[in-house]
């Protein structure tokens, strides 16, 4: 089997300070829309397979969150 992994389109923030007033994001502001790659960037196309490949994505997918200061989520699909 083959393992992708894929990131979220758009980070999402938990919360804005206008003024002295804080808004909160609604629930459904979740972002669940996920992406292998964006269109037109640099973004290299992370995909595994063979007996390692379970193993080899989650250590990718661990590496690239830890490493991403914009929040996104990542996680690892079977294709």
């Amino acid at each position: 089997m083959a393992y992708r992994i894929v990131k979220q389109l758009m980070p999402a923030p938990t919360s804005s300070l206008i003024g002295e007033v804080t808004f909160d994001d609604p629930a459904w502001a979740s972002r669940n829309i996920y992406v292998a790659k964006l269109s037109g960037s640099a973004d290299k196309l992370w995909e595994y397979s063979g007996s390692s490949a379970v193993s080899a994505s989650t250590a990718k997918m661990n590496e690239l969150t830890g490493s991403d200061d914009t929040g996104r989520v990542y996680k690892v699909i079977q294709i």
